[in-house]
């Protein structure tokens, strides 16, 4: 019984940082999309939503175990209750193998997780709702009115249902003027005009009596394969060190720390170089 409530309480524990961990990092990075999330249905939004953070807690998971173990056996500790173990005949090092045997299921599912949830899923549902948003902005710009949205602009004359006159487009270094363009489902096709592109240093003007751009173009909504592929390998990578990420932070909360104040610096400071060892890996892929 003692056992399963050790091993529960680092389970919990590690649940709270990794939820607070993913926390920080989504709000983080949700200044780069706010825009595009509260301006599409909620439909539409919160499956992307549920598959981030689901992502996020997996990711976070081994580094808060890691910050949990640590922080429960030096509460042992620090209380005198190893103390109280040792002295019926149960050494600490034993204590926490029986704690980690039952952490053992915990480890197996993020290990069955790791094939389930990839960065690049996540990237590929921002990717296709950034592409829903640019079809809404493209639909709904008003007339007479230049509406920039990154390094897109856009702009028309006059607006009849999906058919617009006198536009203005402008993507990156490319830039198409023509006197009109049909909105299709998805791709603007563009009537008498001509486009102004740059290759290298030098600026091509190209005339044309009709000229289809698709969205999907601008912004890929396919998986990319690499990518798919790299990260499961680093999912690998980060879920088979759970076990030895537990373990060290129990030899932390044993032997190199005998203060809180030095525990909590030097876990902190190691679950940053341990997120910089991922991002290199990563970048290493």
């Amino acid at each position: 019984m003692l056992w399963s409530f050790l091993a529960w309480k680092v389970l919990k524990l590690s649940l709270l940082i990794s939820i607070i961990l993913s926390l920080a990092f989504m709000l983080f990075q949700l200044l780069r999309i706010d825009k595009i999330l509260f301006s599409l249905p909620l439909e539409e939004t919160l499956p992307f939503l549920m598959l981030w953070t689901s992502y996020s807690l997996f990711y976070f998971m081994p580094t808060s175990m890691f910050i949990s173990s640590s922080v429960v056996f030096f509460e042992l500790k620090d209380s005198k209750k190893l103390h109280v173990m040792e002295s019926f005949g149960i050494a600490p090092y034993l204590a926490y193998s029986r704690v980690f045997v039952r952490c053992m299921p915990i480890f197996i599912s993020l290990m069955a997780i790791s094939f389930m949830l990839r960065e690049e899923d996540v990237s590929f549902m921002r990717r296709y709702l950034t592409y829903k948003y640019y079809m809404n902005v493209v639909y709904s710009v008003p007339e007479k009115t230049f509406f920039t949205l990154g390094d897109m602009t856009f702009y028309v004359r006059e607006r009849n249902g999906n058919d617009v006159s006198d536009v203005f487009f402008k993507k990156g270094e490319s830039l198409v003027i023509a006197k009109e363009a049909h909105l299709d489902s998805d791709a603007i096709v563009f009537t008498d005009g001509s486009i102004l592109v740059k290759e290298g240093e030098k600026f091509y003007l190209t005339a044309f009596s009709q000229y289809r751009i698709s969205l999907e173009k601008f912004v890929s909504v396919e998986r990319q394969q690499g990518n798919l592929k790299r990260d499961q390998i680093l999912n690998l990578v980060n879920t088979a060190l759970s076990p030895l990420l537990m373990t060290f932070g129990f030899f932390i909360s044993r032997v190199i720390t005998d203060a809180a104040i030095k525990l909590y610096y030097l876990v902190g400071v190691l679950s940053i170089l341990y997120q910089f060892f991922l991002i290199i890996l990563k970048s290493l892929l």
